[in-house]
C-alpha cells in the first residue's frame, strides 16, 4: 500500500510542476510580448547587397524563400516616397506603425488627397499586416502587388 501512495504522489508533483511550469512560461510570454511596446525603433531588414537577395533571384518563385518577399515589403515602405513623416506626426523611428496611421488617415480624411482611391489605401494596409503578421504566403505576386500600390501611392 505504501508503494502505491508513493506512486500516487509522485503522480501529483508531476501534474503540479506541468501545472506551475506553464503558468511560469506564460507569464514570460506576456512579459516579452509587453515589451513590443518599448520599442522605438525598426531597423533596416535587408541591406541592398544582402546575400539572400541574391538567392531569392536565383529561386525564382520558390515558397522556402517568401519571408524575404515579406522583408523586401517592410523595407520598401521605408525607400519609397511617400511622405508620410514629413510633417512630423509620424517619425521615422516606427516606420510600419506611423505608417499604418498615416493610411488610416488618408482613408477616414475626406478633404485632402481626394484623389487616392480606398481600395488603393486598403491594397497597401493589407498588403503591410499580410507581410508582417500573416501567416499565409507572401511570395513574389503579393509583393509586387504591394510594390505597385506603393508606387501609385508615391506618384500621387
Amino acid at each position: 500500500m505504501a508503494a502505491a501512495g508513493s506512486n500516487w504522489l509522485s503522480g501529483v508533483n508531476v501534474v503540479l510542476v506541468m501545472a506551475y511550469g506553464s503558468l511560469d512560461l506564460k507569464e514570460e510570454i506576456d512579459i516579452r510580448l509587453s515589451r513590443v511596446q518599448d520599442i522605438k525603433y525598426e531597423p533596416r531588414l535587408l541591406a541592398e547587397d544582402d546575400g539572400r537577395l541574391l538567392q531569392l533571384e536565383a529561386q525564382g518563385t520558390c515558397g522556402c524563400y517568401n519571408y524575404l518577399y515579406r522583408m523586401k515589403a517592410l523595407d520598401a515602405i521605408r525607400t519609397s516616397e511617400i511622405p508620410f513623416h514629413a510633417e512630423g506626426r509620424y517619425p521615422k523611428s516606427l516606420t510600419g506603425k506611423n505608417f499604418c496611421a498615416y493610411l488610416l488617415e488618408l482613408r477616414n480624411s475626406s478633404t485632402s488627397f481626394k484623389g487616392i482611391r480606398k481600395a488603393l489605401i486598403d491594397t497597401l494596409l493589407d498588403g503591410y499586416e499580410s507581410a508582417r503578421y500573416g501567416t499565409g504566403v507572401f511570395g513574389k505576386p503579393e509583393y509586387l502587388k504591394y510594390q505597385d500600390a506603393l508606387n501609385e501611392l508615391a506618384n500621387m
